[in-house]
């Protein structure tokens, strides 16, 4: 599969006048006046994204004069995507002599594609467990920027903050203080999601369940209780149920992030999840823990969760400058095809930004890298799963990636064989 890089520098979006943006929306898009220290601000209403409003929906619906209904509704997406392809078309084409021209075009190309686009609902509620024991790899980033992507793109999406240092909680600007209701109470006092949930203050469609400092002793109480591996699966499918039952929309989303370890807190994200997500960042230590989360996973899928499988596998702090990053990209896309994004998420100064004014990129800032990098992720995760894509067990992917290895040692013994037989081919030619 082609890697999507983006390794150009976030450039800041001033807030004055601007020229038409490359995505063809005007000079008044958010993602060029965005700037947070501009005396006029972009207003929450600018910083949601484009979907179609309630008379359009009602339009859109409505049988046309032929008596076909949502012949209006087929007509007006035809003609998006006419406008969005031909946009497309008009951008200068680049080589790669030009590489700060290239990153440019993508991000004006992601612009185009994925502003206003709403992203197919899955036909049920998609439990995707983010996970990778090293710290450092993006997991917290991951998760809340995927799921505020997926919410801003109409969709309705639950994150379960499942780390005690609460990074997700502040990243999504709900309350987190000592003392909230938590994911502490549900897993250990056995109290409801819905008394302890809270919707972003940022993002319509996004809840979370947030994570308080108590939640660092719960792995040692958690220990003397029973059926203490499914817990937090059994508070989650109460909610669900307790959702519909009440005449709220169906969650269509849950993400469950992680601490960076292998103890019980991670233990219950597995057994509540159905599918594992793992970012992976593009250096080499990176690298040296997945096979032992793949054997933690197998565990799991034998005793605990026969559902659970890696669905996904995304690339982050990718910088296309480096042969590293490249080279982990490789080995990580020749060892699991099926399940690696064709999207790379770029290192980015935006990213590590957000946090600090509790919010995530998609709404700190829209039209940087990093945030259109998420976006286009977040569509791909939720095509793939529309689709089916990448629904290949652990036991295939090892199998898979065994395989590979055999065969890169046959391919190295021949190597060395043949550097040993050199000096004796050399001196039957000299002979001959």
């Amino acid at each position: 599969m082609g890697e999507r890089a983006s390794t150009a520098p976030d450039v800041p979006h001033t807030g004055g006048p601007a020229s038409a943006s490359p995505d063809g929306l005007g000079e008044h898009s958010p993602e060029y006046t965005h700037d947070r220290n501009d005396e006029n601000p972009v207003t929450d209403a600018d910083k949601a994204p484009l979907l179609p409003t309630d008379d359009a929906r009602a339009a859109e619906t409505a049988p046309s004069s032929d008596g076909g209904p949502g012949a209006r509704r087929s007509t007006r997406l035809d003609s998006d995507e006419g406008r969005r392809a031909a946009l497309v078309e008009s951008l200068p084409v680049v080589t790669d002599d030009t590489p700060l021209m290239a990153e440019l075009q993508q991000d004006a190309r992601r612009r185009i594609e994925l502003r206003g686009r709403r992203f197919p609902q899955p036909q049920a509620t998609r439990i995707i467990t983010v996970a990778n024991q090293k710290g450092g790899v993006g997991k917290t980033t991951t998760t809340v920027n995927l799921a505020a992507a997926l919410a801003q793109s109409g969709l309705n999406v639950l994150v379960l903050d499942n780390d005690p240092q609460g990074n997700a909680s502040t990243a999504l600007g709900v309350e987190h203080r000592a003392g909230t209701p938590s994911i502490y109470e549900v897993l250990v006092e056995g109290a409801p999601i819905a008394d302890a949930v809270q919707q972003s203050p940022d993002v319509e469609n996004l809840w979370c369940l947030p994570a308080t400092i108590d939640l660092s002793g719960a792995e040692i109480e958690l220990v003397s209780m029973v059926a203490r591996e499914t817990r937090l699966r059994n508070a989650l499918d109460a909610y669900l149920d307790w959702r519909v039952q009440n005449g709220q929309a169906p969650i269509d989303y849950v993400f469950v992030d992680c601490p960076p370890s292998l103890g019980l807190l991670t233990v219950n994200a597995f057994v509540v999840g159905r599918e594992v997500l793992i970012p992976i960042q593009c250096e080499y230590y990176a690298l040296e823990g997945l096979s032992q989360l793949l054997k933690t996973i197998q565990l799991i899928q034998a005793h605990l969760n026969p559902e659970l499988h890696v669905s996904t596998i995304l690339l982050t702090m990718y910088d296309a400058r480096t042969n590293l990053a490249q080279q982990v990209a490789g080995e990580v896309r020749t060892h699991f095809p099926e399940r690696t994004l064709r999207t790379t998420v770029p290192r980015s100064v935006r990213i590590s930004e957000a946090p600090s004014y509790g919010q995530t990129v998609m709404t700190y800032d829209a039209g940087s890298s990093g945030a259109l990098a998420y976006l286009e992720a977040a569509r791909e995760l939720a095509e793939r799963g529309a689709d089916g894509v990448g629904d290949v067990s652990v036991q295939d992917a090892q199998r898979r990636a065994g395989e590979q290895d055999k065969q890169r040692q046959v391919d190295e013994s021949d190597g060395d064989l043949n550097r040993m037989n050199e000096p004796a081919m050399a001196a039957t030619q000299e002979e001959q």
